[in-house]
């Protein structure tokens, strides 16, 4: 018999796969109109060479592949678990652990060390999560240096796994809002949702993410991929007509301008690097958080931004209201392309992290001003999502569910 080592409570709250994941995809789940109110879990957490007693047992693997870092799990789950909405994934977390891709030559190199540390043991199905288009359930990462392809099926056999499932991160993240629980989401806008309505995910971070689930007659719900995030984005004033014409010269476009080039985290650093020159606002700069920004890598730039507009610099905060702005106008648009009555869900890590701003009148007026269907729109159950590793969740929520397939 195995002891437990007890490290706390863990919270299971549960991104795009294209026309492969159709064939692949994990069997719709069902989900009902208490999405959002389910119940968290409790998790005990083993040492790697502990094992659980018995043999009615069985290993699944779970991961969330980024363009940076990679982070893995290994869950025990008795034979013949299934999962359920509002719950976890039966099982008990065997090991857990975030790699940083560039110090590994190859993804097969991590998740071979990662099995090895984590007892040796092989798993009976992987799904992982990856950040990029799946194709022949394989996915390519252009921004790792040494430019890795991830191939599910040369996966199963140099790591003797029988099925690995690649889906894109944000189908992961539609699924993971399955197990969600009430205290990590908060309402912000709407009716109550409906039984059998669409359901939608929209999530700003490095990018901005998409997906969208529906029903079958039965109830059960499957997560389907979308690129909604690199639509034309639509100026909604003067100033942001000039935002518009600013990004069309700064990534050499003549024609069009993506939303997510506004609604992510680089997205909030061009808003700032478009004011600091504006004619209205470039006498108004912070020496110091200008130097900040100069100073940050592109990546952090967002940041030094947020912690602006939280000082008070007055350049900043216009910068956080115009993304707001765009970014609650973009969560409309979603409102309106999926009527998503089941729920409309704002994830990712720029609203967990700033709740107010997703919480604000200028979010959540540009969300509901869409014209004559503004009365439409103002009926969809609007939540934010206040945890950020969902697309873990789902991942594991859909290795967990390929065991029964």
């Amino acid at each position: 018999m195995m002891r437990a080592v007890s490290l706390g409570r863990r919270l299971f709250a549960t991104r795009s796969a294209v026309a492969s994941f159709e064939k692949s995809a994990p069997r719709g789940f069902a989900l009902t109109a208490a999405v959002g109110a389910g119940a968290a879990a409790a998790y005990a957490y083993f040492s790697p060479a502990e094992q659980l007693a018995g043999d009615k047992t069985v290993l699944v693997m779970a991961g969330d592949c980024g363009g940076t870092n990679t982070r893995l799990q290994l869950f025990r789950v008795p034979v013949g678990a299934k999962v359920a909405v509002g719950q976890p994934p039966p099982g008990e977390l065997v090991f857990a652990k975030k790699y940083a891709n560039e110090s590994h030559k190859s993804f097969e190199d991590v998740c071979k060390l990662f099995l090895k540390e984590a007892g040796g043991q092989s798993p009976e199905t992987c799904c992982l999560a990856c950040a990029g288009g799946i194709v022949d359930n394989k996915v390519n990462f252009t921004n790792v240096k040494s430019g890795w392809c991830i191939d599910g099926g040369a996966l199963e056999g140099a790591l003797g796994v029988p099925r690995v499932r690649l889906i894109n991160d944000f189908v992961a993240q539609g699924y993971g809002l399955l197990t969600l629980s009430g205290k990590e989401v908060v309402k912000l806008h709407g009716d109550e949702p409906v039984k059998g309505a669409p359901v939608a995910c929209v999530g700003a971070g490095t990018g901005l993410g998409e997906c969208f689930l529906t029903a079958d007659p039965k109830g059960q719900y499957t997560c389907w991929p979308s690129e909604g995030g690199h639509a034309e984005f639509a100026p909604r004033s003067p100033l942001t007509a000039d935002l518009l014409e600013f990004l069309k010269a700064k990534f050499e476009q003549k024609k069009r301008v993506s939303v997510e080039r506004v609604i992510s985290g680089p997205g909030l650093a061009s808003i700032y690097e478009f004011l600091r020159q504006h004619w209205a606002f470039e006498s108004k700069v912070s020496p110091s958080v200008d130097s900040a920004f100069l100073d940050a890598s592109p990546a952090e730039q967002g940041a030094v931004v947020a912690r602006g507009d939280a000082e008070g610099d007055e350049t900043a905060k216009q910068a956080v209201q115009i993304f707001a702005e765009a970014y609650g106008s973009e969560v409309g648009v979603a409102a309106l392309k999926w009527l998503p009555f089941g729920g409309l869900y704002i994830s990712g890590g720029i609203a967990a992290k700033n709740p107010h701003w997703v919480q604000s009148d200028t979010f959540l007026d540009a969300f509901k001003q869409k014209g004559r269907l503004s009365p439409l729109v103002e009926k969809v159950p609007l939540y934010l999502v206040l945890v950020e590793d969902t697309g873990e969740r789902g991942a594991l929520f859909a290795a967990v569910q390929m065991l029964s397939e």
